[in-house]
């Protein structure tokens, strides 16, 4: 007997948990099945690589809601399960067990998958990702077991993250970044040099320009990181950071528009080319208007919340859409740095404050306006720098550099 819900939600992390919440918030009375993955409840990601890989935070509280929330709100949950196909015409989709549950409207909110190395010895054991409850509590027992050396390939935020916290457990950490600075698809050079000093003083070998030839290991466990230029370095464990794959394979195969390297496509309201199908949080790429028009995908907290509730506002049969401020942040050592707006792309970047007093901005301009701003310990250009980046306000260097003064347009 095939199963059915009115709303099909595929994905159980922030994006999937905000859909649901904010359908019920908005007055949806319909059924509510959300599939998981993972066999975990709803909780945040962030934190896993942060407070939970330090033992700072146990998982009860990084579930994103309580246990009882969602039988109390009649929202189903099938979790530890995966689709592997959706039928966008009998509007069905099927599971990896072979069972099929039909929808009215699907919300496709599946995020995506910690990308692997591609070079020999990438499937020894002791080689890590950090995106789920699972492979940080993998990484927690090989540490509790003695692993002490730690090789981490990739700089940005994941391994600078992981970095800082590993440092804290007194772990030997080598950070590895391919290109010349870490933080370089994001950032400009001003914080990347700021960060690499920073991890570099806590004692971390942080290596730029940093190419893997292969992994070494013994008896099939990593023991070594061959590099391309001849060298191997001595390791207990890898960990990867180098992105995500968006896992979209079954809306792709059901004729989304999209591609499995950048996503599926949405339009304003969130939605795909499918009827009837919606596509949130990681694995929605969508025109934004703080990249210029391009089409892209944001990984962030706010982008699945934001997402999430437009979604649900539309369901409900409210107008609305997509045009949220991107805003991330990420917690090192003592470091706050909270980003307002998109940098890359930018002409100009403005240091705002001494980054040798570690509280410092930068700030990021395109044809004289303002675009961005990284905050590094620094709330109140953070606050005001967000009503300048959604202006595109002109405001000339001399002003933004002048900390004798607060941000204004």
């Amino acid at each position: 007997m095939v199963q059915a819900a009115d709303v099909v939600i595929v994905g159980g992390g922030h994006s999937g948990a905000q859909a649901a919440i904010a359908l019920r918030q908005h007055g949806f009375t319909g059924s509510i099945l959300m599939i998981g993955r993972e066999p975990e409840l709803p909780y945040e990601r962030p934190p896993l690589s942060k407070d939970y890989l330090s033992g700072d935070k146990p998982f009860e509280r990084l579930l994103i809601r309580p246990a009882t929330f969602w039988p109390e709100r009649n929202i189903d949950l099938q979790l530890g399960k995966e689709v592997v196909q959706v039928d966008a015409q009998a509007k069905r989709i099927t599971l990896s067990d072979g069972s099929t549950i039909a929808y009215r409207t699907l919300i496709w909110s599946a995020g995506g998958d910690a990308k692997r190395l591609s070079c020999d010895g990438s499937e020894l054991a002791g080689v890590h990702a950090v995106r789920t409850r699972a492979d940080v509590d993998q990484l927690i027992g090989e540490l509790k077991g003695g692993a002490r050396r730690v090789a981490i390939v990739g700089g940005g935020y994941i391994g600078l993250e992981a970095a800082a916290v590993l440092t804290k457990l007194s772990c030997d950490v080598t950070l590895l970044e391919a290109l010349p600075r870490v933080l370089a698809r994001v950032a400009g050079e001003d914080l990347s040099a700021f960060y690499q000093e920073e991890h570099r003083a806590h004692g971390v070998d942080l290596r730029t320009d940093a190419r893997i030839n292969h992994l070494v290991g013994s008896e099939g466990r990593v023991n070594g990181v061959s590099m391309t230029d001849g060298t191997v370095l001595a390791t207990d464990l890898v960990i990867v950071g180098i992105g995500i794959a968006p896992n979209v394979g079954p809306l792709i195969d059901a004729g989304a528009d999209g591609t499995r390297q950048l996503g599926v496509q949405v339009d304003a309201q969130c939605r795909t080319s499918l009827a009837a199908v919606f596509a949130i949080g990681d694995c929605a790429a969508h025109a934004c208007a703080f990249a210029d028009g391009n089409v892209i995908r944001i990984e962030s907290v706010q982008n699945a919340n934001d997402m999430a509730s437009l979604v649900a506002r539309t369901i409900c049969g409210q107008e609305g859409v997509y045009a949220a401020t991107p805003w991330f942040w990420s917690n090192q050592y003592d470091l706050k740095l909270q980003t307002i707006g998109l940098s890359p792309g930018h002409d100009q970047a403005v240091l705002r404050g001494n980054p040798s007093e570690r509280t410092f901005s930068v700030v990021y301009l395109k044809a004289g306006r303002v675009i961005a701003l990284d905050c590094v310990n620094r709330v109140k250009d953070y606050v005001r720098g967000k009503k300048l980046v959604e202006a595109r306000a002109i405001v000339s260097a001399e002003r933004l550099a002048d900390t004798s003064e607060p941000l204004a347009g």
